[in-house]
């Protein structure tokens, strides 16, 4: 597989005026984040696909990315500017609410993208830049205490933009969005191996029905359509990105033999995979 981990390394990073030059090393390739990723796009644009949608994203909006997120950059503009915070999953998890926290996050995250008005979002870059002047100057030498107020800050002026601020306030994560946190986990860990919304039903001691039917209402998206996204988003990762031969990434994702993964890379996408991949190079 390759998906590479998005790692933070610190519990907090934040850097101002991230441009095209310093974003291009992360083209093409998906990730999964291994923390939470709050940005705010200043100048230019970006496409990109969190969690199999593609987003196309614009000046004066915010991006919240969640811990364990497929993220995947597509193009950057030239003139483009993001600052962007960074919360490493072990402060998420420690902090003070635990799993009410995590689950917060999650909500808050299904969104993904955020239109500010101009005035809100000069305030948003005012912090990012406060931040990205604390992080370069004491960013290691801050207490655990201190990070997590400056999370739960984020959180919370976010919440207030979210169209489920309600629920948000009332119970953060009812127990069928942890069911559905639980299958996209799962995907993400064993799709090369596993195709069938029977088999993940079955970890889950579910039945296939319920499953779809749960999976349907918390993402709008069927469990099938998230296990066939998340492959072409491996598929297409390996075609931009490595030499291998077709019938060597069919076989690294599971399917039996080079025909039947052409079969199925056309029908999700339009084209074979040599011609997406000669598309991008």
């Amino acid at each position: 597989m390759s998906i590479t981990k998005f790692n933070i390394n610190a519990d907090f990073i934040a850097y101002q005026q991230i441009t095209a030059s310093g974003l291009s090393h992360l083209s093409g390739r998906a990730y999964k984040t291994e923390g939470g990723i709050f940005a705010l796009c200043s100048k230019g644009s970006l496409k990109t696909i969190i969690n199999h949608t593609e987003y196309r994203i614009g000046v004066n909006e915010l991006i919240v990315v969640p811990p364990e997120t497929f993220v995947q950059l597509l193009t950057a503009s030239d003139d483009v500017e993001i600052h962007a915070v960074m919360f490493s999953q072990r402060l998420i998890q420690n902090a003070g609410m635990g799993k009410n926290m995590m689950d917060k996050f999650h909500i808050i995250g299904k969104h993904y993208i955020f239109s500010l008005s101009e005035m809100v979002s000069q305030l948003y870059s005012e912090m990012f830049t406060f931040l990205s002047h604390l992080y370069k100057e004491v960013g290691e030498k801050l207490s655990e205490a201190v990070l997590q107020s400056f999370l739960s800050l984020m959180l919370q002026g976010v919440s207030e933009l979210c169209p489920e601020q309600a629920k948000l306030k009332e119970t953060p994560g009812s127990r069928h969005f942890h069911q559905y946190r639980i299958f996209v986990r799962m995907v993400h860990e064993e799709y090369a191996r596993e195709h069938q919304v029977v088999y993940y039903a079955k970890k889950m001691n579910m039945q296939p029905s319920a499953l779809c039917r749960l999976v349907k209402k918390e993402s709008g998206h069927t469990a099938m359509e998230i296990i066939n996204r998340t492959l072409i988003m491996d598929a297409k990762t390996q075609l931009r990105t490595e030499n291998t031969q077709v019938k060597d990434i069919a076989l690294s994702l599971g399917f039996n033999n080079a025909a039947f993964f052409n079969k199925f890379f056309k029908k999700h996408t339009g084209v074979t995979p040599q011609m997406f991949r000669n598309s991008v190079r």
